[in-house]
């Protein structure tokens, strides 16, 4: 089967590597470079989704995106020599005042029996002897052994390097609209003529609603920016990643502290701005005053692809025959990209997906 797929983030990449691996002629279009917007300056934190704070039907499906994680860095190191550098870093969930802990505390003791999460419920004085350097005013937080951290950038280029090896192509332009004749989709357009395809994936983030709009096809999906600091912080480097609010700091495989992050609609200004840094190290400086000597050596942002109840769109029944949707994954794109990838390539296919995406199909907007 030929299949023409648009988008070269992990949502892309991960759909071309599966569909290579089971014999199919894959073209992926990518305008700019692969992993340039939000896949390659993800901060690539996986954590399991807490029970209950969820859709049971997302939980699964992150879950089970998890779970390939493993097979999936070592099935690309041996492809492609690709370092993830995917190493379980467990995470904390900060609160600094007593309604925050009382609710963590009633899902530690829901789950504390769970040895899947390695869930821990830890007082400041337990805090401390993990981080000496959490400000005073945090009072707990829940511990999750079983989290992970990754490389979003090389993750993203490892699956696209795996698929090419297979024999997958790379087209570096821009689709200017998906080609249909008789309610099904011949291929796509570009500057330098028509790709015929018999399945085209649309997985352009945030860009795929108007790619879809032009065929009638209403993809509420919006960009998110979120920015992202990078600091030259004081030795040692953080064992764990910690979480507060929306925010979070970790120290990742570049030696450097990652702090973040913003959640703003403003279209596509994909822009670092001076009041999003401001607000990121106020932010990470309230939770860990020693961050405050820090040094700023990059400021990124990037736009997430979101969807009006923050789960992926995943549909292959979209009123074209031929035509697959995958997109929205959101602040978790990363952690949800290799069951994207593997569901939408079943899905581009005809075949059953091998975890269940019916909550995430167009319909639930209608």
């Amino acid at each position: 089967m030929k299949v023409a797929i648009i988008g070269g983030g992990v949502a892309g990449c991960a759909t071309a590597y599966y569909l290579s691996k089971d014999g199919h002629e894959v073209t992926l279009f990518e305008r700019d470079s692969l992993a340039s917007h939000a896949s390659g300056f993800a901060l690539g934190g996986i954590n399991p989704v807490i029970p209950g704070a969820r859709e049971l039907e997302y939980k699964a499906f992150s879950d089970y995106s998890i779970g390939l994680y493993r097979g999936l860095a070592q099935e690309l190191a041996e492809a492609v020599r690709g370092d993830l550098n995917f190493v379980r870093k467990p995470s904390v969930k900060l609160v600094r005042n007593e309604a925050e802990a009382a609710e963590l505390r009633l899902v530690y003791e829901a789950n504390a029996a769970d040895f899947v999460y390695d869930m821990r419920w830890l007082g400041l004085g337990e805090l401390s002897h993990i981080d000496a350097r959490i400000s005073t005013d945090v009072i707990g937080g829940l511990y999750i052994g079983e989290a992970f951290e990754l490389d979003p950038y090389k993750l993203t280029l490892s699956l696209w390097q795996a698929a090419e090896s297979l024999g997958a192509q790379m087209v570096n332009r821009e689709v200017l609209e998906i080609s249909v004749a008789g309610n099904r989709v011949t291929g796509v357009v570009t500057e330098g003529g028509v790709f015929e395809a018999d399945v085209v994936v649309a997985a352009a983030g945030p860009w795929s609603g108007g790619l879809l709009g032009a065929l009638g096809i209403d993809v509420p999906v919006s960009p998110l920016r979120g920015q992202i600091i990078r600091l030259d912080a004081p030795s040692p480097p953080m064992k764990l990643s910690l979480w507060w609010d929306h925010d979070y700091a970790t120290t990742k495989s570049d030696g450097l502290t990652w702090i973040g992050t913003t959640e703003e609609e403003v279209g596509f200004d994909d822009r670092t701005t001076a009041e999003g840094r401001d607000r990121i190290i106020a932010s990470a400086v309230s939770m860990l005053p020693y961050l405050e000597d820090a040094e700023l050596v990059h400021q990124t942002a990037c736009l997430r692809p979101m969807a009006p109840d923050k789960m992926p769109i995943i549909d292959g029944s979209v009123g074209i025959e031929g035509l697959v949707v995958s997109t929205g994954g959101g602040r978790q794109g990363i952690a949800l990209g290799p069951a994207m990838g593997i569901a939408t390539a079943a899905l581009a296919t005809g075949e059953e997906s091998p975890v269940d995406v019916s909550a995430f199909s167009l319909g639930r907007f209608a």
